[in-house]
């Protein structure tokens, strides 16, 4: 009688080894999931706590939603007063962005790790059911959805009447945004969870092998593509004719939009999985060994960094010249977006694995314990 394969051999090899360092991840953090809700007082920097009005001080608590499932990978977007998310129980979510109370939820077919897009009424996100969706933003009903053959993680971006993304099946697609119908798709690769970026009639795509890909939006054309030495889990940026991304080779690459030739790479000591963020000609970005960097977007050369966390793996926001960032041991960061100094922070007690919205003064993101917080920004 032949030896049994082990249980954890049949759950993590069939997706592979860039999903199963994250399922293995979701498993380590399980017991935070279930500790007990709490948000610890936000401590402001200045310490001019005292006189304000509690529901106005920065980082106070306005509602939480327990949504039953984690909200990891997908961040939170706000349009029209509506806060769309998508969690790991299968539910796309609809939220009122003042009251927190729930409009509608739509079950998906599998876990929803990407993030939200929402154009001319339509929410498209993809899902671990190896399908992107098309869901009415004020019903919740489902208009279309989209089979592929691997997991689609890659949050679409909408442009000219199509919806690009890619999937861990190794193409890159372009569908019809009011039917679904396949228009193009690409090979690039052995997978795909970095989300797409958009400058001109170009978009940029990172593959797990490591290359960062060029295509025309319209026939999905390839441009221009280039070899870094590790896998991209972060997504590319665009902007100023300049793309930027993180790889797991411990880089930060700034490459020409246009040609494809690198401007320059600052090495970073650890894997670059943080897509970055760019605002008023700074790089923000984050690393494996929980420091959060800033980096002159033309030349490279570092304004500052500082220690936020164990490691931070999401995208940092800026708004208002502020800086926020939520960390896996359940801090979220709001810091001075020039010198990096601390404006005020506040515990959750929960890992956050995703990047955070701001809309008209409020602060929305999601925990690994289902929570959906919004609290004064």
């Amino acid at each position: 009688m032949g030896q049994l394969t082990p249980w954890w051999v049949l759950v993590l090899v069939p997706l592979g080894l860039f999903n199963a360092i994250e399922v293995i991840g979701y498993f380590a953090y399980l017991p935070v999931v279930v500790k007990p809700y709490v948000l610890g007082p936000a401590r402001a920097a200045d310490g001019d706590r005292k006189g304000r009005e509690e529901g106005q001080r920065r980082g106070a608590l306005l509602w939480q939603l327990d949504t039953g499932g984690a909200v990891k990978e997908s961040s939170p977007v706000v349009v029209d007063g509506t806060v769309y998310v998508g969690t790991w129980n299968h539910l796309l979510w609809a939220v009122d962005a003042v009251s927190g109370e729930e409009r509608w939820r739509c079950r998906i077919g599998g876990v929803v790790a990407a993030s939200p897009t929402v154009v001319n009424g339509t929410v498209y996100i993809g899902s671990w059911d190896k399908n992107l969706w098309a869901v009415n933003a004020v019903s919740g009903q489902e208009r279309w959805r989209f089979p592929t053959a691997g997991l689609v993680r890659s949050t679409p971006v909408v442009a000219d009447g199509m919806v690009l993304f890619g999937s861990n099946d190794g193409y890159f697609r372009a569908v019809d945004a009011a039917t679904g119908e396949g228009r193009w798709q690409v090979g690039v690769g052995k997978g795909v969870r970095s989300s797409p970026a958009m400058l001109g009639n170009s978009v940029y795509v990172g593959s797990n092998d490591g290359f960062l890909w060029a295509l025309d939006t319209v026939s999905g054309q390839v441009r221009w593509r280039l070899k870094t030495l590790s896998g991209l889990w972060s997504s590319p940026v665009a902007a100023e004719a300049t793309v930027y991304v993180g790889s797991a080779d411990r880089h930060l690459w700034a490459v020409d939009a246009a040609t494809g030739q690198v401007r320059w790479k600052l090495p970073a000591g650890r894997w670059v999985k943080s897509t970055p963020a760019v605002a008023d000609g700074i790089v923000y970005f984050g690393t494996t060994d929980g420091y959060l960097w800033a980096v002159d977007a033309v030349s490279g050369e570092t304004r500052w960094r500082r220690r936020v966390g164990v490691w931070v793996r999401w995208a940092p926001l800026v708004a208002n010249g502020t800086l926020y960032i939520g960390t896996n041991d359940g801090r979220i960061w709001a810091l001075d977006m020039l010198s990096g100094d601390e404006q005020w922070t506040a515990q959750t007690g929960s890992p956050i694995f995703s990047t955070p919205a701001v809309a008209e003064g409020v602060l929305y993101f999601g925990l690994q314990n289902g929570r959906l917080l919004a609290v004064r920004a």
